[in-house]
């Protein structure tokens, strides 16, 4: 019986082994999702860019702008609205601003979890949920100059 213990021992050690390696290949194998859409310049600022959207493995996403100019010495201030370009009602996620240099410049705002939806409550959002949704990026010149809108772009639908 001694034998049948240790036997039945081994297999059970062996198959664990085998599930623990087949789970970690599937891991391996997980691809996150990323999408890109333009910024378009707005009046005569000569500044676009784009919007990159990457999903990370707890269903959060980053939000990358990349300006192909900037505004020297100014602090770009970035947003994500609800709505579409021509109905922004409210801010639904407050980006990272960008130090503007005279050049190309990229900010990025990490692992974004909550946004604020129309009626002003915080919820919880993923990676699909924005991307479900119509919404615009807009880059301001300032904080001190918000009427001076730099560029936009729709991204989700």
């Amino acid at each position: 019986m001694a034998k049948n213990s240790k036997k039945a021992a081994t297999g059970g050690l062996i198959a664990l082994l085998m599930l623990l390696m087949a789970a970690c290949s599937k891991k391996d194998n997980l691809t996150l999702r990323n999408e890109q859409f333009p910024l378009v310049a707005v009046g005569n600022s000569g500044i676009s860019g784009t919007v990159f959207i990457a999903e990370n493995l707890d269903s959060s996403f980053n939000v990358t702008i990349r300006l192909n100019s900037s505004v020297r010495d100014s602090i770009h201030i970035m947003n994500v609205y609800n709505g579409d370009q021509n109905n922004t009602s409210n801010i639904a996620v407050k980006l990272t601003d960008i130090k503007g240099t005279g050049g190309a410049v990229i900010g990025e705002t990490k692992n974004i979890r909550q946004a604020v939806e129309n009626a002003g409550n915080y919820s919880p959002v993923t990676y699909d949920k924005v991307l479900k949704q119509t919404m615009v990026v807009k880059v301001f010149l300032s904080q001190h100059r918000s009427d001076s809108l730099l560029c936009r772009g729709e991204i989700g639908k």
